[in-house]
């Protein structure tokens, strides 16, 4: 037998190659994992806080919205006074005035809202109307040296009352709503209810309109 063949190199048996992770109870090489890089976080960073903080967190309530807006307010001016309102939003609407009343009653569908009778407009009208019946029953009450019952304005006194009369009404929002201050134009309820009584709408917007004073 020839020791030189079982000498050379080709002929003995190569060594294990290392494992280049550890092996595992189970003889099976364990993953390699990588670290993320640390990064350093300032306090004004956002992300602080966010897995510290429970899901259930409320926002912190920073500034407190008004329950009343949006709405609209109007100014009535009859016979150098002025008269001011904001639309209704109580739970019942106020009592018109029997002549703003009957009137409104006869709207068809087309010109009614949910809101009609809650503007001010309609607020303006029957409050001016139901002061003038007033005033002029005191003034008879004086003559007679007792009281009197306001007796009931009819429709061509109410619009004699009401001459030369102008109404104009502005939108109220929260601070930044860019509609807040503009001209807001009757509804088709009231706009109807000024003409029944010859009150004319003015947009201060408009050339050579002036707003009530």
């Amino acid at each position: 037998m020839n020791t030189a063949s079982l000498n050379s190199p080709a002929s003995t048996p190569a060594a294990p190659a290392a494992s280049a992770a550890p092996a595992t109870a189970t003889g099976a090489a364990a993953p390699a994992t990588h670290t993320a890089p640390a990064t350093k976080r300032t306090a004004d960073d956002p992300r602080v806080g966010w897995n510290a903080a429970p899901d259930d967190t409320t926002p912190p309530l920073h500034e407190r919205r008004d329950g009343i807006l949006p709405a609209v307010a109007a100014a009535l001016s009859v016979r150098g006074r002025t008269l001011t309102s904001t639309g209704n939003k109580g739970d019942q609407p106020p009592a018109p005035h029997p002549l703003v009343q009957d009137f409104l009653d006869t709207l068809a569908t087309e010109n009614r809202a949910r809101h009609t009778g809650r503007c001010p407009e309609t607020v303006l009208l029957s409050r001016y109307l139901t002061s003038t019946e007033h005033a002029r029953a005191a003034k008879r009450g004086n003559r007679r040296t007792g009281s009197a019952k306001p007796r009931p304005l009819t429709h061509s006194e109410a619009k004699r009352a009401l001459k030369n009369a102008k109404v104009t009404a502005r939108h109220i929002r929260e601070h930044g709503d860019p509609l807040h201050g503009h001209y807001a134009p009757p509804c088709r309820a009231c706009s109807a209810l000024l003409t029944h009584f010859g009150v004319r709408p003015v947009d201060p917007g408009t050339a050579g309109e002036k707003a009530p004073r």
